[in-house]
């Protein structure tokens, strides 16, 4: 049977209240009488109860991210949550919404009645309203790598259009002119964001912006394969395929394999979000969002609103690397070489710096390839 704090008092020789007070450091004890109670509570081996502590408090210490967990760029996003977290003695829940409004609104349900301390969103465009209320019951939340409209509140993410812009420029850079686009869904603001840089890129290029070669659907792998075969049935056919995310290009790479289309000899792959712990995508051109930093700095925001819930919001945009592997092609070198290969599988990422991966942009860097 566990202890309880009126035995530890009575060990002591204090009343429960004193017992309490020293065991919770909150109001006046003296040290002699602090000493004597740590001292009995070690001897009878107590162990506070978590969920009253907690009712008193109004603190569980605990934190919550809402994201579509099962893809690897959470993975990564959750582990910078964690670590800055556990430093600072929170405990993190998972909660994956797969981009379902309707779920993402049960879950924030859930966690606010079971009075959890504040909420790291990956938020829809359709949960603006919910946000709001979070916000009039003075809910401690920060949003993670997407931004919701009408909803003044701290962010973190990166610059998804920027860095959407650089590798649609680089893939014109290397001479392709009909880039489909794979995109994920419109409530969705890193979807709007990537297909907005790539849609800028082919217009500063001097090119027209075909919006059928523009899809959008769920970021999974199976709308990927769906939207590849999609694209890849359209005259012209597509001579790249940007993806918006790394679950996306998994998708888009299974297609191609069943249609009998190699990478890069007859379509170039690029895509959103580093997947280098997959062996099969290791020689993917990406955008590579820092996502356990990401995760890092949205944890620290919270922690700051959870001690300053007055202060204003903070907007931190993170820098995204153009990472160049050989499925844009252009380091493919002898275009008859498969990058099928175990070589070029395993070859290393050369990170290109922004400078460079932007490119000059000319017309005289257009069809050379």
């Amino acid at each position: 049977m566990a202890v309880t704090l009126r035995e530890v008092a009575a060990k002591a020789g204090v009343s429960p209240i004193t017992a309490s007070r020293a065991l919770n450091n909150s109001g006046y004890v003296s040290r002699e009488l602090r000493d004597r109670v740590l001292a009995a509570a070690s001897e009878l081996s107590y162990v506070p109860n978590a969920v009253a502590s907690s009712l008193r408090s109004s603190k569980t210490q605990l934190l919550a991210l809402l994201a579509g967990v099962i893809n690897p760029f959470w993975a990564a996003v959750a582990r910078g949550i964690e670590e800055v977290a556990n430093d600072a003695g929170y405990g993190v829940l998972l909660c994956n919404t797969d981009d379902d409004p309707a779920r993402e609104a049960r879950y924030i349900d859930q966690l606010v009645r079971r009075r959890i301390d504040g909420i790291i969103v990956a938020a829809t465009k359709d949960s603006a309203s919910i946000l709001q209320g979070l916000k009039r019951q003075h809910q401690a939340f920060v949003l993670i790598d997407r931004v919701v409209e009408g909803v003044e509140a701290d962010t973190v993410r990166g610059d998804g259009s920027g860095a959407a812009y650089r590798l649609t420029q680089h893939l014109l850079s290397t001479g392709y002119r009909h880039i489909g686009m794979i995109s994920g869904p419109h409530n969705v603001s890193t979807a709007e964001e990537r297909a907005a840089g790539y849609r800028t890129a082919l217009i500063d290029a001097g090119l027209d912006v075909h919006e059928d070669m523009i899809l959008h659907g769920q970021y999974t792998e199976s709308w990927g394969y769906e939207a590849a075969h999609k694209l890849m049935s359209r005259e012209p056919r597509p001579d790249a395929l940007f993806a918006a995310n790394n679950s996306l290009a998994l998708g888009i790479l299974e297609a191609l394999h069943t249609l009998g289309l190699r990478v890069p000899e007859d379509v170039a792959v690029v895509c959103f979000d580093d997947t280098t712990n997959l062996v099969s995508a290791r020689f993917l051109t990406t955008a590579s969002q820092p996502a356990q930093e990401m995760g890092r700095v949205a944890t620290r925001l919270l922690l700051e609103r959870l001690a300053a819930p007055e202060r204003a919001p903070q907007h931190i945009i993170l820098p995204i690397e153009t990472v160049i592997r050989s499925s844009c092609g252009c380091s493919a070198g002898d275009r008859e070489n498969s990058l099928e290969r175990t070589e070029a599988l395993l070859s290393p990422a050369a990170v290109l710096p922004v400078e460079l991966a932007a490119g000059s942009g000319s017309e005289g860097s257009y069809g050379q390839r």
